[in-house]
């Protein structure tokens, strides 16, 4: 009996010894960063990336990945490298740390890849096996650190695949190609009253893009008023874009895109899918008793560069009534010409210019001095 006794004590006593020492432990618990999931790019690459100086300030692509969860509660940090060469021996751009989830790429950076790979525009040079030498791969990945920096010491991190880019450089091939009215357009409340105001062109209300000389690339040049608009096809809502992001990058049916009031050149890229804005300084324009706003009523019919010519401006597809038209800078009359002569050279603040009722593309060249104006 004493021998179970002491038996039961010692039990009793090994128990407490245990539950003791567990608790101590309990009170110095250390949460280790463990890597549960992968971080992973979430865009939709291209097939090919077109690129050409032309549309430099494009965005390219936006890169965009997952937040992985390290199963603690951490701050992580990311960071994005680029390389031309797929084990990432060197690095030809990278993020630095970031808390973000994407990465812009712009066409000017992704033609500094193509510059290190030895990639050019002209159809002329050739690689040394004879193949075109206009194409090549660029490499990205994300990684992502547990923490506020990618620089600490034993840090958890988890990198993501590598993900492909194929570049192609457009050749030049000689000439530019001329601009030609293509089936985009511009509606919105900044833009035409989301299609109910017309704004003085044939083919609808919308304000319609010009072919910016290469296939793809579509540039419009605009007074719009503080509001939202998109991009759509044919004055219909049958294919549309918006930008849901409000990063550049276009969505089929997408958000709408806030702008606020002022004159701007805006780029639409149908190969990549991506806009670009820019604030469009000093804008020629064309007014008068012919056009739909008169000498003044409202802002003038637009004209955009010539992307083929320096110093011209053009616009195509506007309804002009019996009457007559200047041109002038910023609707203001600061800067006009007119056409004393009626021959076709333009002079500042010059005679009022006689049209007939048609559908007209102008061409004002400021670098001779002259305009013409085509009846379609």
């Amino acid at each position: 009996m004493k021998t179970i006794l002491k038996f039961s004590k010692l039990l009793l006593f090994t128990f407490l010894i245990v539950n003791i020492s567990s608790c101590e432990k309990e009170d110095y618990l250390i949460f280790t960063a463990i890597n549960q999931k992968e971080v992973k790019f979430q865009n939709e690459f291209q097939d090919v990336y077109k690129i050409s100086q032309q549309t430099s300030n494009n965005i390219s692509e936006r890169l965009v990945w997952n937040a992985p969860d390290f199963d603690a509660p951490t701050t992580v940090t990311y960071v994005v490298d680029i390389s031309t060469n797929s084990d990432f021996s060197t690095i030809d751009m990278s993020s630095g740390d970031t808390s973000n989830n994407h990465l812009g790429v712009k066409v000017s950076s992704m033609l500094e890849f193509a510059e290190t790979l030895g990639l050019d525009d002209d159809p002329s040079t050739t690689f040394s096996d004879g193949s075109p030498n206009n194409t090549g791969m660029v490499y990205a990945r994300v990684t992502a650190y547990a923490g506020t920096s990618s620089s600490g010491a034993n840090q958890s991190s988890t990198v993501s695949k590598t993900a492909s880019m194929n570049i192609e450089v457009l050749e030049n091939v000689g000439a530019c190609t001329d601009s030609a009215l293509s089936n985009w357009g511009l509606v919105g409340s900044a833009v035409n009253g989301w299609g109910g105001t017309n704004r003085g062109f044939a083919a609808g209300n919308d304000v319609p893009f010009l072919s910016n000389g290469q296939d793809g690339m579509f540039r419009a040049v605009a007074t719009l008023y503080d509001g939202e608009f998109k991009i759509r096809e044919d004055n219909a809502w049958g294919l549309n874009y918006g930008d849901n992001g409000a990063d550049g990058t276009l969505e089929q049916n997408g958000a709408n895109i806030s702008i606020s009031a002022g004159h701007y050149i805006i780029d639409f890229d149908a190969v990549n899918f991506t806009i670009t804005i820019t604030p469009a300084g000093t804008v020629w324009g064309v007014v008068g008793s012919a056009t739909l706003n008169g000498w003044g009523a409202a802002e003038d019919v637009k004209l955009m560069p010539d992307p083929c010519n320096d110093g011209v401006y053009i616009v195509k597809d506007v309804v002009l009534t019996d009457g007559e038209i200047k041109f002038r800078q910023d609707d203001a009359w600061g800067v006009n010409v007119g056409d004393n002569g009626a021959d076709g050279t333009y002079e500042a603040n010059g005679a009022n210019i006689a049209v007939t009722a048609g559908t007209y593309d102008m061409t004002l060249d400021t670098v001779n001095g002259t305009y013409t104006l085509t009846v379609n």
